[in-house]
């Protein structure tokens, strides 16, 4: 059987989770992923043509927040679909593109697939992987039960009880115009003919499709942590790696000057006005500084701060100033009083609107690379708003909406291996 491989660029017949850990290097568009993705080589049985998926996009899920997910074992090891079907699957579907933002699923391979934009055709295979493991089998057998079945209205039955992300993995191809789909043929185990091993060709009921866990370990709790269980769209925005807010508060000029709020749940910032001390309010942020040489194997692609903020009342959009302080203080004394000095030249814009969400600053890996060459163990920063003068509200650790030092891991996915 010949595979199309995705993701890893390394894996092979010999891969072990160990060596995708090691050797990240992918297709995709987080450079830290290190999971490889397979399924069968497509072939035009008229003209004996292999045909090259255009891409692969894969989503993971969790089908209902009631259930929370757990972060994938190290080493497991998925497959949906059928090897040797000759009739339609639950969760393979087959999907043709109608327009550009549009298309129709369907159980079984429908005739042929539409022209979507006057010229092109595109047709997938479309999968849904179990999400419920059974918290023993890190591979799936060969023959008898898999290790992993499907949720049931969001929750996982008693002898399959450990909710994992749910992977929705779509392979795209595309075709000649008015190709009828039954002429297509999915790669199969070959079989021996005097002693040699001879191409098998299965219809497209034989679609199926691999997964092998490659994700630090890390990396894979905050997405279940931070996006999966917590209802948060975080589309591509998955770290390498991150370090968590050590130290988080806000100061209040005027008659608050002397009063500490780092227990508080929300933090502030506005700029106020000299006839207003009262009004003003600023945020404090500290890490601890990772170090350099631990992430020298680690691809990332820029460095930022997520936090997750927006305005309190007002509709308009303005820009939030971030500035590197001095690391002299802690949550649990800051006062304005106190507090290390906010201003001069900004580091990094975040831009704000009123729908509290989180969002990455602009690059920051100048600062932190700054840190570094002095050995510095933290780093600090405070967040000010732009002369608009409009009041940010912004998460914190007490909240569970912590601000993170962010290793971004986004990358241009490339072609399939």
């Amino acid at each position: 059987m010949v595979h199309d491989f995705f993701g890893n660029k390394t894996a092979n017949a010999y891969t072990t989770a160990d060596s995708l850990l090691a050797n990240p290097d992918n297709t995709c568009t987080s450079a830290i992923d290190g999971s490889s993705y397979w399924a069968p080589q497509l072939m035009d049985s008229r003209s004996g043509e292999i045909i090259k998926p255009i891409h692969m996009k894969t989503y993971y899920r969790n089908t209902d927040t009631r259930y929370p997910v757990v972060a994938f074992p190290k080493g497991l090891q998925l497959m949906i679909g059928e090897h040797e079907s000759t009739t339609s699957k639950p969760n393979v579907s087959y999907f043709c593109k109608t327009d550009q933002h549009n298309g129709d699923y369907s159980e079984n391979p429908p005739t042929s697939c539409p022209l979507y934009d006057g010229e092109n055709t595109q047709f997938n295979l479309a999968y849904v992987f179990a999400n419920c493991w059974d918290g023993k089998n890190l591979n799936p057998p060969h023959h008898g039960p898999r290790n992993a079945v499907h949720d049931i209205d969001g929750a996982c039955p008693a002898n399959y009880p450990i909710k994992i992300p749910q992977l929705q993995f779509n392979v795209a191809y595309s075709l000649p115009a008015g190709t009828e789909l039954s002429t297509l043929k999915l790669s199969m185990n070959p079989t021996m003919v005097n002693g040699r091993a001879e191409p098998k060709w299965g219809s497209l009921y034989t679609a199926h499709a691999d997964f092998f866990n490659g994700w630090p370990e890390k990396t894979i709790n905050y997405a279940v942590e931070n996006c999966l269980n917590s209802g948060i769209l975080c589309d591509k925005a998955i770290p390498s790696f991150h370090e968590t807010v050590s130290d988080d508060s806000y100061t209040r000029g005027g008659n608050f000057s002397n009063i500490n709020f780092g227990n508080e749940k929300v933090m502030l910032t506005q700029q106020g006005t000299v006839s207003l001390p009262d009004q003003k309010k600023t945020t404090y942020f500290k890490f601890k500084l990772p170090d350099e040489k631990s992430l020298e194997a680690t691809p990332y692609t820029g460095i930022a701060l997520r936090l997750h903020s927006g305005n309190t009342t007002s509709e308009n959009s303005h820009m939030l100033y971030l500035y590197q302080t001095d690391t002299n203080w802690d949550e649990g004394s800051i006062t304005q009083e106190n507090a290390p000095v906010c201003g001069g030249e900004h580091v990094a814009r975040i831009w704000m609107g009123k729908d509290g969400s989180y969002r990455n600053s602009e690059d920051i890996t100048p600062v932190i690379k700054a840190a570094w060459e002095k050995d510095a163990r933290e780093v600090s920063f405070c967040a000010m708003t732009d002369d608009a003068n409009i009041e940010t509200i912004i998460g914190s650790r007490e909240a569970n909406l912590p601000t993170y030092l962010f290793f971004a891991s986004e990358q241009k996915a490339t072609a399939e291996k």
